[in-house]
């Protein structure tokens, strides 16, 4: 088995240590490293070389030094000779064949090295190989063929079942043999089609399908696509995954019409056909069978089948012709009744007799228009043309409601024209009876034609000749009602409206002059509680009535409607004493008058009023003016005013409203008003004639003592069913409408139709922020403002479509078929960048770490969804003198890992960016920045606790983000990392482990430095605080569970043993070399004297 590296070369790995033996005068090296590429060659670079050394080199001349030779002396496997060799005298290693890690994990060979000149003297080392992995394997999956399952309704994201049942997710599962089962491939799996609708989880030994765009079962209701994956190199064979769509109740059954007309004769027998309906559901099953039902109109006289709609004449009914009905019938589907869905149609069917003996019909029983009072003789005002079923000659006359004959109709078209000239401001409306006949018995019908005039400005303001002459006020007054009590009123009818256009002949306005006196009465102050007092006094010129009637004895009347007459009073001096409301004409006094104080200089004020209209289109405003006389008295006053305040929120102002019981009592046992809100009910089902008028009197009082009330009309008209539009769905899905869309965005049509109405439509629920706006008349909904999809993702609205007459007539008609609910999701676009959860991420490495150790992860969030949202991640490394990248990283996962060896790299660093891009890799990015520093155990702490492993495993970011938090007390924004989890070791030497117990090896990174905290530091900040540190632990160790000791880790520990065991041993060596000089001094001496006396006696001899 072999992996291609990141740098896609083709080579192995081995890890080799040779640990030497001492043999009398030869050394040899005892750790070495080499990487060997596949392809390459003898021989194999060891690093450093394979050597042995003679010691006694330095006591022989270099021409008598012995050479040395090399051989392996004996490996395992048995077979280690088939793939390696070694130079006996450069001890370069070779390399005869390819090793498969399948086949292999590791070998051990013994390399003997010895002198060449008969003594060989031998030295033996052992040579460990690990073979370490090389991508030459395929990922490939577990199955060939995958069948999954999705409902049409699931929501986005949700994962691809296994079962019909959706009970269980689908579990894809794609292994490599280059890497072991338990640990995840890191494989990327892609599928040949529908990347758009479905896609694959990134991660994990267990892969899933999850849903990123609705799926529609009617329009497909499965799919098939191929899936392969691979790891960057090789790649899996193919797989077919079919992913089946199970039908949903989401579709509405529809009819083909909106509405229905049928004629039936009043000879049909029970049983006969009237009408085959059939409503269409495009969903299947259940959810597709379709139930019909009558809901109401059907008076008792008809039946409808519930499963093939077919509408039929119940026995024992008779129809009477020229009955007509309106059957409200409902279609609905056999989905869940939480989710069941249906549609209504309404039926009108019309009676008529046997043998062909029908009169015309009007396609309208009334009709209403508006005619302006200077349209021109000779206008076509309506057509209103009749059908006869037996296509007969049909004959057309005005039977009654015009005395004068200022209209005429065409005897055979059915066309109104206007024959005279109108005049509002004598007869403002007309209620014609127009006939429709045949020429035969019993053959003529009717129709009512309601003609509004309306108005022009062609009548100039004039005083009422009633108007009183003369009108007083008491001095010391102001704002003092003048005359009748001061309970003079007026008002104007809304429905009455002016309305000048280009043709039409209006005349010019008159004026009108009147004169009028207000006297001012003086008040003997007989005592000062009145000095002060203040009594409203008014003049009011009250608007006139729509139809010339008259309310005030005050008043300047113009007899045009909406006339808009606002006052003034034109002599300057009079403005500083006197002031008129321009709207309502009410004369107020500005100051208080004390009749004494005016004798000197006249009681007696003269100044002018104006009555302005307000013109209309192009015409000139009118203009009429009345001089007033103020005239002041002297009078007595002996009767004593009391008053009081009234405040909002107390009894006075609570106001409710109820009905009177009296006035119209057949009104009131249908109808009802709510006490608080003065909403309109209905008491009952309404069961009466289109066109019927109630008339309803409320009452409206307050809770004050004593009660105070008013009364008002209110007139409720009874619509016909087919003025009230019906919507051809009850519910509306609009496709998703992107959040980058501009305003003005069209997101769908909603449609409603009536019989012969226009329809009006407007929303009224679910669009609080504005965002949706729809066409009134078209019924098209576009956005009115920019749509978030972070702030939300989906609106429901609900649409309401009223008829034009409705509308105009401020009659609200609200029913089950004249509302609607639109639904409309938002698209989610990428507009946001990834942002990391950290802009600084601070890790670090040991030295003796392998390739490929997990060093850190990071991560990034993305407010979008879907492929949005998934990241790729890459890292941006400053080049190096040997042009090696010292990290890697997983491109989906953020984890990233080792791509050296960090030997004798201690108290060094490496800083780089990570950068993520989300869309995988092909939309935004960000970026943040890494630094990793390298540390060995001489910079780590083993914190030592009484639970098992398992505990501070399952714990671990808890407990590392408490002893952060007491180590960054110290040193702010240092960060502490996990070298490793394990049981407790202790004795002699760290040999033995108790595995109830744990050593939790821990280091900190100082982010000034980049560097790693002394031992001794992280001792300090940690010990210091050991008992606030336990207290922070329980809820995580559990009961009873705390830090037993912090201490250095095994290998320190062996270390200072060691370097202390050889202080002993140097002093005692020390201490035995100087006794032993010590001894060996008098026996020098000894010798040296007996040679001296040997030499003295061999020279007297010789003399």
């Amino acid at each position: 088995m072999f992996i291609k590296s990141l740098h896609l070369h083709n080579f192995l790995f081995f890890q080799i240590n040779i640990f030497r033996k001492f043999f009398f005068s030869l050394s040899v090296n005892n750790v070495f490293s080499m990487s060997l590429f596949q392809g390459r060659v003898n021989p194999v670079n060891v690093t450093p070389p394979i050597q042995a050394v003679d010691q006694d080199r330095n006591i022989q001349p270099p021409s008598d030094r012995p050479g040395i030779l090399y051989s392996i002396l004996i490996g395992k496997p048995a077979s280690y000779a088939e793939y390696f060799s070694l130079n006996q005298t450069t001890a370069e290693l070779q390399l005869l064949k390819p090793i498969s890690r399948e086949q292999y994990q590791h070998l051990d060979l013994v390399i003997k090295a010895e002198q060449d000149n008969g003594h060989p003297l031998p030295a033996f080392a052992n040579l460990h190989i690990e073979v370490l992995d090389e991508n030459n394997q395929a990922p490939y999956f577990q199955v060939a063929t995958y069948h999954g399952f999705i409902s049409e309704s699931a929501l986005l994201g949700t994962t691809i079942s296994s079962s019909a049942n959706l009970s269980t997710p689908l579990t894809i599962i794609a292994l490599d043999n280059d890497i072991e089962e338990t640990k995840d491939p890191m494989v990327r799996i892609s599928l040949d089609n529908y990347n758009s609708i479905f896609a694959v989880t990134p991660s994990g030994i267990a892969r899933y399908l999850t849903l990123l765009r609705p799926v529609d079962h009617e329009e497909q209701p499965s799919y098939a696509f191929t899936m392969t994956a691979s790891d960057g190199v090789q790649e899996s064979s193919p797989v077919t995954v079919n992913i089946t769509v199970i039908d949903a109740n989401d579709n509405t059954p529809t009819f083909p019409n909106v509405s229905y007309n049928v004629n039936v004769y009043t000879d049909m027998h029970p049983g006969n056909t009237i009408l085959q309906l059939s409503a269409v559901d495009a969903d299947e099953g259940p959810n597709g069978l379709v139930s019909y039902k009558i809901l109401a109109g059907d008076q008792g006289h008809f039946t409808i089948n519930d499963y093939t709609g077919r509408i039929t004449v119940l026995p024992g009914v008779n129809l009477t012709m020229g009955r007509s009905y309106a059957l409200t019938v409902r279609a609905s589907d056999n989905g869940p009744a939480s989710q069941r869905r249906s549609s209504i149609t309404t039926v009108y069917i019309e009676v008529l007799p046997p043998n062909n003996q029908s009169p015309p019909r009007f396609p309208q029983l009334i009709y209403s228009l508006e005619v302006s009072e200077a349209m021109r003789t000779g206008a076509t005002l309506l057509n209103i043309q009749a059908t006869d079923r037996e296509r007969d000659l049909i004959t057309y006359t005005i039977l009654r409601g015009d005395p004068n004959s200022i209209f005429e109709v065409s005897q055979t078209s059915g066309l109104l024209l206007l024959a005279k000239s109108l005049d509002r401001e004598l007869t403002d409306h007309y209620t014609l009876t127009v006939t429709a006949s045949d020429g035969k018995p019993d053959g003529t019908s009717t129709a009512t034609v309601n003609i509004m005039v309306t108005d022009v400005n062609d009548n100039d303001p004039e005083f009422g000749l009633l108007l009183p002459l003369n009108l007083t006020v008491q001095e010391e007054e102001a704002n003092a009602f003048v005359g009748g009590n001061g309970d003079v009123t007026f008002r104007s009818h809304s429905f009455c409206t002016t309305a000048v256009r280009p043709g039409h002949v209006v005349s010019a306005p008159q004026r009108k002059t009147d004169v009028r006196f207000v006297s001012i009465i003086n008040v003997t102050r007989s005592f000062d509680l009145f000095r002060k007092s203040l009594i409203n006094a008014e003049i009011r010129i009250t608007h006139p009535k729509c139809f010339g009637h008259y309310d005030s004895l005050t008043q300047a009347l113009d007899p045009d409607l909406d006339a808009n007459i606002t006052y003034r009073i034109r002599t300057e001096e009079a403005r500083e004493l006197f002031a008129v409301n321009s709207l309502t004409g009410e004369l107020r006094v500005l100051h208080s008058l004390d009749f004494e104080k005016l004798l000197p200089n006249g009681t007696t004020w003269n100044f002018v009023v104006e009555a302005v209209d307000g013109g209309s289109g192009k015409m000139p405003p009118g203009l009429a003016s009345v001089t007033v006389t103020v005239l002041v008295r002297e009078v007595y006053l002996f009767s004593v005013l009391s008053f009081f305040v009234i405040f909002q929120g107390t009894a006075a102002s609570r106001v409710h409203y109820k009905v009177d019981l009296e006035q119209f009592p057949y009104s009131t046992s249908i109808f009802d008003v709510e006490e608080n809100s003065g909403n309109v009910l209905t008491r009952v089902n309404l069961n009466e004639e289109p066109n019927t008028k109630f008339s309803l009197a409320v009452i409206a009082y307050d809770d004050g003592e004593p009660v105070k009330f008013n009364k008002t009309l209110v007139e409720i008209t009874v619509l016909q069913p087919s003025i009230i539009p019906v919507f051809t769905q009850e519910e509306y899905r609009f496709s998703p409408v992107s959040e980058n869309a501009p305003v003005g965005t069209i997101a769908g049509v909603i449609l409603a139709a009536a019989i012969n109405q226009t329809i009006v439509y407007s929303i009224i629920d679910g669009n609080e922020g504005g965002e949706f706006i729809v066409n009134n008349i078209t019924g098209v909904i576009s956005t009115a403002k920019p749509l978030d999809y972070e702030s939300n993702s989906s609106y429901v609205l609900r649409v309401e479509a009223d008829s034009m007459r409705v509308v105009s007539s401020n009659l609200r008609a609200p029913s089950k078929s004249n509302t609607a609910k639109v639904f409309i999701d938002v698209q989610d676009e990428n507009d946001h960048p990834p942002e990391f959860t950290k802009p600084f991420y601070l890790g670090g490495v040991a030295e003796d770490a392998k390739t490929f150790t997990s060093v850190l992860q990071v991560q990034a969030m993305d407010k979008d969804t879907g492929n949005y949202s998934a990241m790729l991640y890459r890292l941006i490394i400053p080049p190096t003198t040997d042009g090696k990248d010292g990290f890697v990283i997983e491109p989906f996962t953020g984890v990233i890992k080792t791509a050296i060896m960090y030997r004798n790299m201690r108290r060094s660093y490496f800083k780089f960016d990570v950068v993520a891009t989300d869309d995988y890799g092909v939309g935004l990015s960000s970026s943040a920045q890494v630094v990793v520093s390298v540390v060995n155990q001489l910079d780590m702490q083993v914190v030592v606790s009484n639970v098992p492993p398992t505990v501070v495993e399952q714990n671990k970011d808890q407990l590392i983000g408490i002893l952060e938090r007491y180590v960054q007390d110290q040193i702010p924004g240092a960060k502490v990392v996990v070298e490793s989890i394990g049981s407790r070791r202790f004795g002699e030497g760290y040999e033995q482990e108790d595995y109830s117990k744990s050593d939790l090896m821990i280091y900190a990174i100082d982010p000034l430095t980049n560097r790693a905290l002394s031992r001794q530091e992280l001792f300090k900040f940690l010990d210091g605080k050991l008992l606030d540190i336990n207290k922070e632990f329980q809820p995580y160790l559990g009961r009873g569970g705390r830090i037993l000791e912090i201490r250095t880790p095994d290998v320190v520990e062996s270390v200072k043993k060691a370097v202390q065991s050889v202080g002993y041993t140097e002093g005692a060596l020390l201490a035995l070399a100087v006794i032993i000089i010590m001894c060996c001094i008098p026996a020098i001496l000894i010798v040296c004297d007996i040679d001296k006396n040997y030499i003295s006696n061999f020279s007297d001899n010789n003399n």
